[in-house]
């Protein structure tokens, strides 16, 4: 008999803001630790009601990370020996 290993999903909060505007617009956020940047991007269009139109950015250890829109913009790629 095969054994399936589960893993449990943890949740997260997370606080995301608009930044450069007054008065702020924020969101308190739960997601689930499986999700990926991907997702995120997708639940933030949700809970801030957009059409994925909005350019967002994830800055995670030092590191850019965002959504790729064809003729849209990209993020820069890490440089060799950069993590």
């Amino acid at each position: 008999m095969a054994t399936t290993k589960t893993v449990e999903v943890e949740i997260y909060q997370f606080h995301a803001w608009i930044r450069q505007i007054s008065p702020m617009i924020w969101r308190r956020l739960l997601v689930r630790s499986d999700c990926s940047v991907s997702d995120l991007h997708y639940i933030l269009q949700i809970a801030f009601g957009w059409s994925d139109e909005h350019l967002n950015m994830f800055h995670i250890h030092g590191q850019d990370y965002g959504v790729l829109h064809d003729g849209g913009i990209s993020f820069q790629e890490p440089k060799f020996g950069q993590a």
